[in-house]
């Protein structure tokens, strides 16, 4: 049990219940961290604070780099992985710079500063080499939103610019607030979920300033592997292959010719995957959106072939006869020379169909893993969004298909070196991507 001296509760009643910059109240989870974070005025205060969603993590940061605003000597750092995500609505920056009395900086340097002379840091860590940012800074807090995005490496990195002079009496802090799920997962269950280090679960059935029946209607719509992390704060759990959809669910997104082929055609994208060096298939095939908002796809080629171009050349013109077709996304293969595979199929390919039709023609260069990359398609037919026409079928359940694709693609890349490349399930990611970018709305 944690216990607490007289300091500890005049330096939380001077720095956070008196203080006049937070004018929100901390419940009792909050409270207890504020107190901790304090606790060894010598050393490094250290925590991880989350699990679940809904837990308060925002503002309860927000205090915290609050805290000692008004002694002119402090110095806190508030980390993201993404600009957006720092700066964006409902971000520790947008509490802060709402504030009356402080000074909100959104420029190449951005911070709080109070009239006191104190300042509040804020960078993006959306790439490791940018934790050299910090190289030579100092400041007695740190706090890493959503601390499991962050690489390991920058989370490591950051303890160097965590320092204060001699005399400074303001407690040193690094503090972690973050659901399960990011490429530090591992790391933070180690040191605080499993570790000797402070952890403090905090989520939605414990923050009494939301309503948690809403909240958590709201999480049930979640996939099965962000449940896991958002509504259940489930530190331990490991997506592997299958955990995207069932079988049943992938033939329950069935729909007929018929249902479909008098409706009117809003757009229609093209994805394809191409195939590596003597291996693999090349597969272009679309998606059609229709006028009630349904996104199906209703054409499919897979070319085993080393002399793939005549299939596609013919899905394509097909596509721009019947259905108008507005954007092409081409794999850029990461391990090949993207720029000219981008200028073959555009320049050497497709140029002559390009110029009769007009459609746009983008490389797309994969990110992230295959199985991250699965997750929206998987969602998206999980909440119908997205069909399958039934004409299709054969193609879709042949061994190693399309829904098998769905079902074996796994985050683990030393069982997917066991697996046929999903090159179906790429393809789709492409057209899906395209239509998402054209049709925000779907």
């Amino acid at each position: 049990m944690v216990k607490f001296n007289n300091w500890d509760y005049a330096n939380y009643y001077h720095t956070i219940l008196d203080n006049p910059y937070i004018d929100f109240e901390l419940y009792d989870k909050q409270q207890l961290l504020a107190l901790t974070s304090c606790q060894d005025r010598e050393g490094i205060n250290e925590a991880l604070i989350g699990g679940a969603g809904g837990g308060g993590k925002t503002k309860l940061l927000s205090a915290l780099a609050l805290q000692f605003i008004e002694f002119p000597q402090y110095r806190c750092l508030v980390t993201r992985k993404n600009y957006r995500e720092l700066v964006g609505t409902g971000s520790v920056f947008d509490i802060l710079k709402n504030i009356d009395g402080l000074k909100s900086t959104e420029s190449k340097l951005i911070k709080i500063t109070a009239p006191s002379g104190a300042e509040i840091h804020f960078k993006a860590f959306n790439d490791k080499s940018h934790k050299q940012d910090v190289k030579g800074e100092s400041y007695h807090t740190i706090l890493n939103d959503e601390a499991s995005e962050l690489e390991e490496s920058v989370l490591k990195f950051l303890y160097r610019s965590l320092r204060r002079k001699a005399d400074d009496w303001i407690p040193l802090r690094f503090i972690n607030a973050s659901n399960p799920g990011g490429d530090s997962t591992n790391y933070l269950v180690e040191k605080y979920v499993d570790g000797d280090l402070p952890y403090i679960d905090m989520s939605y059935k414990d923050n009494p300033f939301i309503n948690t029946k809403t909240y958590e209607e709201s999480l049930s719509n979640l996939d099965y592997i962000d449940q896991q992390y958002q509504m259940h704060g489930n530190w331990h759990y490991k997506p592997k292959a299958g955990d995207l959809i069932d079988y049943d669910e992938l033939t329950d997104a069935y729909i007929d010719v018929e249902d479909y082929n008098q409706r009117e055609v809003q757009l229609c994208t093209m994805g394809m995957d191409t195939a590596g060096k003597g291996r693999d298939n090349t597969v272009p095939l679309s998606l059609i959106c229709l006028d009630n908002g349904l996104v199906v796809l209703n054409d499919l080629e897979i070319d085993g072939s080393a002399y793939p171009e005549d299939t596609v050349c013919e899905i394509v013109e097909r596509q721009c006869i019947e259905n108008d077709l507005y954007a092409f996304g081409n794999e850029e293969e990461p391990g090949g020379d993207a720029l000219y595979a981008t200028r073959y199929w555009k320049k050497d390919v497709l140029e002559d169909l390009i110029h009769e039709y007009g459609f746009i023609f983008k490389g797309m260069r994969p990110s992230k893993s295959k199985f991250t990359r699965a997750r929206p398609l998987a969602k998206a037919v999980k909440d119908g969004k997205l069909k399958f026409s039934y004409h299709l079928k054969k193609k879709l359940e042949r061994e190693n298909g399309l829904f098998d694709q769905f079902i074996y693609v796994s985050p683990d890349p030393e069982i997917m070196k066991t697996k046929k490349s999903p090159d179906e399930l790429d393809a789709l990611g492409y057209a899906w991507q395209l239509m998402k970018k054209y049709v925000p709305s779907i």
